[in-house]
């Protein structure tokens, strides 16, 4: 039996370090071991504990096995177990499976079990009779209560079950899991109060509605988030033989620190080991399934189309900041001017104006390849006509239009009052899905008709869209498109955007792509015929860099239509507003004069 002052002397070190606390009092299960050991906290599991000191927000990632659970039940069980009796704790555990939540009680339990005697009073502790009362004065699989008025409970994710508890410390845990998490949450933090803790705790699962989102929000500093990211590389059990390679060359163990293994990862190098091997044949090497349980990786654990190291070194090497920005929200980026001789290709995306979707605009030079304009807004398709031709006039750029569905088609009809030039015709098919198609009927050239048909394509439309990033064949400058395509994933096998995300930008650069692939590289063949059409697309040294009506497409439009053409209006935004060009370097490009 310890002393009075022993005991007060142990308490005050356990109050002040909770990490003391941990491998002082408590061992766990090593299933290398096949045994209970000390619990030795190794670096990362001693910055989680930290964390959780320190800030009132912690979200932490994981792979499998990491530990980060048990490590969050030994620190609660410190907590609550040196609770005092006037300030209680109350834990609220939250998961998305219910048998997920008793687990993480039952841990709770068991560490709380461990504690010496003492700190729950002369009552507990001192004879035989005492040591054998139990600590828990509330004991079942859903809430334990203790001596000193502590209370755990846990709960699976519905917000009616959290209705009469309010919490000290909230864990959710695999957070990227929960229905509706994002809900779930919100009412969480209602119950959580001023004074209180929360804490995520998960794998990866795409980009879900509250995981993600907190993650991303914290990592731009847009909440109050800490951030602690559990690697597999970095635990003792796993990286006894780890080794690192790129490409056919490999390199043994480095002299471990955080910065050392970060600038590996940033400089190309993956980490592997046995049982890291080990683990992936145990998964049968599925690319999804170790995105998610052992790489950390919120873009391949969504099953995305295009591949996170794909998306990455567009971010890495083709991504920059727009040279101008323009628009009460930033709408318009503009990273280069249209330059003589090169050609270019309008892709746009209609949206009604006043849902969820944007429309949206994406220019790009077909001589280099690169993207060189965007916009991105909430407007009526009739506007958004007025932006097309201001641009596309500026870019002389052929300007494709998708019509499924009919948002479109009022934007097309708009661009032949204008008698806008280089509009894309599609094949007509025979079919004309709704009445305000049948309109665009009405301009048909030949088997053809103004706009693009993106339905009968839009499969191998986006299998061309991920060979051209694949293979770098397109250079992205945008960070939107980029953010675009880690929340694109196949959905019931097929190609489209997450609940709660968009993929606007990212369709109208794969029509860009579409159309270069399979009209311009046709008529490459045809040379005779591709000389005349192509002179007649590129821009000119003597040509207006906002209109330029006399010179003819080649390509198929209603230029020939004896009608008089509307007066044009212009888009035209007050040029003083958010103004990012101080050097004057694109005020031409609204203001109408060079």
């Amino acid at each position: 039996m310890l002393t009075t002052t022993e005991i007060l002397t142990e308490y005050a070190r356990c109050l002040n370090s909770s990490i003391y606390a941990i491998e002082t009092y408590l061992e766990t299960f090593d299933k290398t071991q096949e045994g209970f050991v000390p619990f030795k906290l190794f670096p990362r599991q001693k910055e989680i504990i930290t964390a959780y000191d320190k800030h009132r927000f912690n979200l932490v990632t994981k792979p499998r096995q990491a530990g980060v659970s048990t490590t969050t039940a030994a620190y609660l069980s410190i907590k609550v177990g040196f609770a005092d009796e006037d300030n209680p704790e109350a834990v609220l555990i939250v998961a998305n499976k219910q048998e997920l939540a008793f687990e993480f009680l039952g841990k709770i339990k068991d560490f709380l079990s461990q504690l010496p005697r003492w700190i729950w009073g002369p009552e507990y502790y001192g004879n035989k009779k005492n040591e054998a009362k139990s600590i828990f004065l509330t004991d079942s699989k859903k809430e334990i209560k203790l001596p000193n008025g502590s209370r755990v409970k846990a709960v699976a994710t519905s917000k009616d079950a959290l209705r009469g508890f309010a919490p000290t410390y909230l864990i959710m845990d695999e957070a990227a899991f929960i229905d509706n998490g994002a809900e779930v949450f919100g009412a969480a933090l209602t119950a959580l109060g001023t004074g209180g803790k929360a804490t995520l705790i998960s794998t990866p699962h795409g980009m879900d509605a509250l995981y993600y989102k907190t993650y991303d929000q914290a990592k731009h500093k847009k909440n109050n988030f800490n951030i602690i990211e559990m690697k597999w590389y970095e635990d003792l059990r796993y990286n006894k033989d780890l080794r690192w390679y790129k490409d056919d060359e490999f390199i043994d163990e480095i002299e471990f620190t955080f910065d050392s293994y970060e600038s590996k990862i940033t400089d190309g190098w993956k980490p592997t080991s046995s049982w890291y091997e080990e683990m992936c044949l145990g998964m049968n090497n599925d690319a999804k399934m170790i995105a998610q349980e052992l790489d950390v990786s919120f873009i391949g654990s969504g099953g995305n189309v295009i591949d996170e190291k794909y998306i990455e070194y567009q971010n890495k090497h083709n991504v920059k900041e727009p040279s101008y920005t323009h628009g009460l929200e930033n709408e318009v980026w503009i990273w280069e001017g249209p330059k003589e001789g090169h050609q270019y290709i309008l892709g746009a995306d209609v949206s009604r104006g006043d849902g969820e979707d944007s429309s949206t605009i994406v220019i790009l030079d077909f001589t280099t390849m690169e993207q060189v304009m965007e916009y991105q807004g909430k407007i009526q398709p009739d506007l958004l006509a007025q932006i097309i031709e201001e641009y596309g006039e500026l870019y002389k750029a052929y300007t494709v239009v998708d019509v499924t569905g009919g948002m479109g088609v009022s934007t097309v009809l708009k661009l032949l009052e204008f008698d806008y030039k280089r509009l894309h015709y599609d094949t007509a098919n025979g079919k004309i899905l709704s009445s305000k198609q049948r309109d665009l009927a009405n301009y048909q050239k030949t088997d053809k008709i103004p706009g693009f048909q993106a339905t009968s394509v839009r499969l191998p439309m986006i299998s061309n869209l991920e060979y051209k990033i694949r293979t770098n064949e397109v250079k992205i400058r945008s960070s939107r498109l980029t953010s675009e395509m880690k929340t694109f994933v196949f959905k019931n096998g097929r190609p489209d955007h997450m609940d709660g995300y968009h993929d606007d930008l990212l369709m109208s650069l794969a029509m860009c792509l579409w159309v270069v692939e399979h009209s311009f590289k046709n008529l490459e063949r045809l040379e005779k015929q591709t000389k005349a059409i192509l002179n007649s697309w590129v821009v000119g040294s003597n040509s207006s860099p906002i209109l330029d009506s006399e010179r003819g497409s080649g390509f198929v439009s209603n230029s020939n239509r004896n009608k008089t053409a509307t007066p044009k209006p212009r888009f035209n935004p007050t040029v003083s507003r958010n103004m990012q060009d101080p050097d004057g370097k694109f005020m031409w490009l609204f203001s109408g004069s060079k």
